[in-house]
């Protein structure tokens, strides 16, 4: 137990053997198998504050359970007006489209592209599917739309299909095994909280509309009275995303349905926790520790959800979790590309999942948050290891997100020393996203995690090996310095590097250091220098040099050391120094994979990459120019590489500079 006397996660293998009896007393529930239903009114009742219902002690005090229960419904409902606007369920992606309430009525579900069809009396806990898929039929976010489509069409079979497949759950779930776990209904507490935020949510519309009967509703309020005293435990003690998306599927469900016994004490419980959770794993720089863009914005998400469940509770978040969040926003921003297309997709990331917080923002009186456009310019987050070598917004477009950082808590790639490179409206360069989460004969996601899936190097073809150096992960525990991200701005130029030296190959044993360093050069071109050098006797020798390069989707035609896109309109020119053995294109191949790219979860699509091969001894040397240029004609261009010094002459502009990395290939 924690310092409180609650239950907490190191209490998990004591709670997986109580008995039926013992749950329901932990939970502070009662078991309703075999009850009448005056028994069950009067129970369920007992869960509820009754002093946020109006008429249900007199109602009980008279033995009326029936007008009891009137008295809960009529408690739950608030305006139609006054729920109309609420913001939805936040922590996952809900794709709504009409189809989805019609295919719910027949029991055809689809997330993520992938539809199965479902029988009439189906198991919660067995999945047709993907890995996921099971869980996402568990989050219930199809009821959303069933409940649109309801208030839309006044058509009951909306309506009632969204509370028969809530009582269809609860009817099926055996809460004596919620510690012990199942495959989905408790194989992961995120479909709980995520369902009790969109049940309570859509209750929250359904109920002024007369369209739930009040026992229907007590069994409703039952289970998620019980689902929240499961959250308070197993969140406790957690870390990550997961622990901020069941605080805010307990506010969310408190602030939507604020009848519960609990309120108070849940309500504390979650801010408490939130609070600390976001101390924990918000590095100084404002980054969230998983080092991911996408689970970043996951834990803004429900810092907001929270701050607004708090609004309609009368409550405030933390200072401390306020102050945190907008340092959070601002990282956020930063990974969001020019045109808001895409967001940076650094370790386990969907591209296309671009984070729109700025209205939430301003509904909640927060508007101050938002950083203006012209304030993002180049940045470096050390702690994080992300550096922006870019443009400000009111002179153009041209975008680099550098990762230099560490590891990362969790939702890792092996991918240190990427970029994603956007430039006159094009994702040119890219990270090349998760596709699915399991390891199934369709999923992309082993390749998608290698350092051969991402534009850096590998070594005598053997990628990063990160993972085996956990006390590398966290930034937390190491502070900014050898091998962490350097950036510096001198006039129109600025520069970022940082270096992998951690070892190649799954024991990493191939003791090879890869420094690079990325000069944004008078904002019009990047040049990237790539040092390698041997940190052991034995890997001073020749190795053989593959070096990567991930664009997104289209045509580009490669032309000895240089490449270029083939868009109408602007275009990338990439040109490397040096000879190489071997330059070639990959493109959707699968033996090996190569040449992907995962805009969504659950989609997958062959992108070029290019791939550049040479044997040499080290250390070694390499500079890559990387040019954007409007048009569909290529400017003439020259990249001479002497020592370390770069040379680069651009003849359409008559223009030449020289540039030399910070970090020679002659220093250590």
């Amino acid at each position: 137990m924690d310092a409180h006397g609650r239950y907490d996660r190191q209490d998990l293998e004591e709670l997986k053997s109580k008995s039926r009896a013992e749950i329901f007393v932990i939970l502070g529930s009662f078991d309703e198998r075999d009850m009448t239903e005056a028994a069950f009114i009067t129970a369920a009742t007992g869960l509820l504050d009754h002093g946020r219902v109006p008429r249900l002690a007199a109602a009980l005090a008279a033995g009326d359970t029936t007008g009891a229960a009137a008295a809960v419904l009529d408690a739950c409902r608030k305006d139609p007006a006054s729920t109309r606007d609420q913001p939805l369920p936040t922590g996952v992606s809900v794709h709504i489209h009409d189809a989805v309430a019609d295919d719910a009525l027949e029991h055809r579900f689809t997330f993520y592209g992938e539809t199965h069809q479902l029988g009439e009396d189906f198991d919660w806990d067995r999945n047709p599917g993907t890995a996921h898929w099971g869980h996402d039929l568990n989050r219930c976010t199809y009821l959303v739309a069933l409940t649109d489509a309801y208030i839309a069409t006044s058509d009951e079979r909306y309506s009632r299909k969204a509370i028969d497949l809530m009582l269809d759950w609860i009817g099926k779930c055996d809460m004596q095994r919620c510690f012990a776990g199942t495959p989905y209904m408790f194989g992961s507490y995120l479909n709980n909280t995520i369902h009790c935020s969109v049940w309570a949510r859509c209750l929250q519309r359904l109920l002024p509309t007369e369209t739930v009967a009040p026992l229907e509703l007590l069994h409703i309020l039952k289970s998620l009275h019980d689902q929240s005293r499961y959250l308070e435990i197993v969140t406790n003690g957690h870390a990550g995303n997961w622990p901020t998306i069941g605080c805010q599927g307990v506010l969310a469900t408190l602030a939507a349905l604020p009848v519960f016994r609990d309120l108070d004490r849940l309500a504390n419980y979650c801010i408490e926790t939130l609070g600390q959770q976001v101390a924990q794993q918000i590095l100084p720089d404002g980054v969230q520790d998983e080092l991911t863009p996408h689970y970043h914005a996951v834990v803004v998400n429900n810092i907001l959800t929270c701050a607004e469940s708090c609004v309609q509770l009368g409550r405030t978040l933390q200072q401390r979790t306020l102050d945190l969040l907008r340092q959070m926003v601002r990282y956020q921003e930063q990974t969001v590309t020019p045109g808001r297309r895409t967001q940076v997709a650094f370790n386990d990331s969907d591209p296309e999942a671009v984070p729109r917080t700025a209205e939430r923002l301003r509904r909640i009186g927060l508007a101050d948050m938002i950083p203006e456009a012209r304030s993002l310019q180049a940045e470096a987050y050390p702690w994080a290891g992300v550096a922006f070598l870019r443009q400000p917004p009111d002179e153009g477009d041209l975008y680099m997100a550098f990762d230099g950082g560490p590891f990362g808590r969790s939702h890792q790639h092996e991918d240190k020393l990427g970029f994603w490179l956007h430039a006159m409206g094009h994702d040119f360069l890219v990270d090349p996203g998760r596709h699915l989460y399991d390891r199934s004969e369709v999923s992309f996601l082993p390749y998608l995690v290698t350092t051969q899936a991402h534009s850096t190097i590998t070594i005598d073809g053997a990628g990063q090996h990160s993972r085996g150096r956990p006390d590398t992960w966290i930034a937390q525990s190491i502070a900014p310095g050898s091998g962490s991200l350097s950036f510096t701005q001198e006039g129109s130029d600025c520069r970022a590097s940082a270096c992998y030296d951690l070892g190649y190959g799954p024991d990493n044993a191939i003791q090879v250091r890869h420094h690079r360093e990325v000069v944004f050069v008078g904002q019009t071109f990047w040049l990237l220098f790539d040092t390698l050098r041997g940190t052991g006797t034995q890997d001073s020798g020749t190795h053989t040099i593959e070096s990567r390069f991930q664009f997104g989707p289209g045509t580009i035609q490669l032309h000895g050391a240089q490449a270029t896109t083939q868009f109408d309109d602007a275009n990338l020119l990439l040109l490397t120094s040096g000879v190489w053995d071997e330059a070639r294109i990959r493109l959707g191949e699968m033996s090996p994979k190569a040449g992907w790219y995962s805009a969504s979860y659950n989609k997958i699509e062959p992108a070029p990459m290019l791939e550049f091969v040479r044997a040499v001894a080290l250390p070694f040397i390499t500079a890559t120019l990387l040019l954007p240029y409007r048009g569909k004609v290529a400017p003439a261009v020259t990249l001479q590489l002497e020592g370390d010094a770069a040379t680069v002459t651009i003849n359409d502009d008559g223009w030449t500079v020289a540039v030399s990395p910070a970090t020679g290939i002659s220093e250590p």
